[in-house]
């Protein structure tokens, strides 16, 4: 194991403070960048008390539930000077009006061509050449919204358009959504496949992405499907506008079924415009939202606290 891991010894929180206070000190530390709640407090106290700076980079997500955790991770955001989020919702919806952004940086695996060809995934899952295929990465709970997307689908079906929709993920929603497919008459047409080790495979063979959320921060699932060159359905909730415009993608209002259903209609019937933001999708996300890039921002922002 490598000397530049540390594992912390104490559980209790004034001890474990002493711990990290020594450890900085005989490293002779310059920056703490810290990634939680609790561990952002240990930032700020060190920054009080030492010439150590710190790093707030516990936004990860534009969702703010008013929990008791929830607000005290919010309350030491305000007592942070260094702060980093993943997308400028994160910043607004903890009320901030100052920050740095670092998006997040895609593997750069996702670039490369699949090990399998699509045909070999079709004929997996018994899809024919010509049904369009949309596909979700996201765990099966209920702030990704696989409600939504299932009742505009059923919308989609009731036109007489072919496709078949791939869910990737997991969670504690299963069943009601299983229910929810049967009740739909959407058994033939949706595939729940759980957690997954193949979801390059599986994007490159499908032809739109669709993310329905509640609220994201620069959402990994839908940089995943741009980079592989998906044209993106998502909702514009969080950070989403901020990487899904109209060059790559549609946005619909969280929970509106009807537009929902018009959008995917819309995409399927226009392959032409479908494969023009396939196109920007990949693009952008090589220009914007590799893990060089991402590397590049990060040691930006750390320079920039040091000065």
């Amino acid at each position: 194991m490598s000397d530049d891991v540390i594992f912390l010894s104490s559980k209790n929180f004034i001890k474990r403070f002493r711990e990290i206070r020594r450890i900085a000190k005989e490293s002779k530390a310059d920056i703490i960048w810290t990634w939680g709640g609790v561990e952002a407090t240990f930032g700020v106290l060190l920054s009080l008390t030492s010439s150590v700076k710190h790093i707030n980079g516990s936004i990860r997500h534009g969702i703010v539930r008013f929990n008791l955790h929830q607000v005290w991770r919010m309350l030491v955001l305000h007592l942070s000077k260094n702060i980093v989020a993943n997308s400028n919702a994160g910043l607004r919806a903890n009320r901030l009006n100052r920050g740095s952004v670092l998006y997040n940086g895609i593997d750069g695996k996702f670039f490369s061509q699949p090990d399998r060809e699509p045909v070999l995934i079709r004929k997996e899952f018994g899809i024919a050449d010509d049904t369009i295929i949309l596909t979700s990465v996201a765990n099966l709970v209920p702030y990704k919204d696989y409600n939504t997307v299932l009742k505009a689908l059923s919308t989609v079906k009731s036109k007489g358009i072919l496709f078949h929709y791939i869910a990737i993920g997991e969670g504690l929603e299963r069943k009601s959504i299983e229910e929810l497919i049967q009740n739909l008459n959407l058994t033939e047409n949706v595939s729940l496949l759980g957690n997954r080790a193949d979801i390059k495979e599986i994007l490159y063979t499908s032809d739109i992405f669709i993310h329905s959320s509640l609220g994201e921060g620069c959402s990994n699932a839908i940089l995943e499907a741009m980079a592989v060159g998906l044209p993106i359905i998502a909702s514009n909730t969080g950070g989403t506008i901020e990487v899904v415009d109209e060059t790559n993608g549609r946005l619909f209002e969280f929970q509106n079924v009807e537009q929902l259903a018009s959008l995917i209609m819309e995409m399927i019937c226009n392959k032409s415009e479908r494969e023009l933001m396939a196109e920007s999708s990949k693009r952008r996300a090589l220009a914007e939202f590799s893990t060089d890039r991402m590397i590049y921002n990060y040691y930006n922002i750390i320079e920039r606290v040091i000065r």
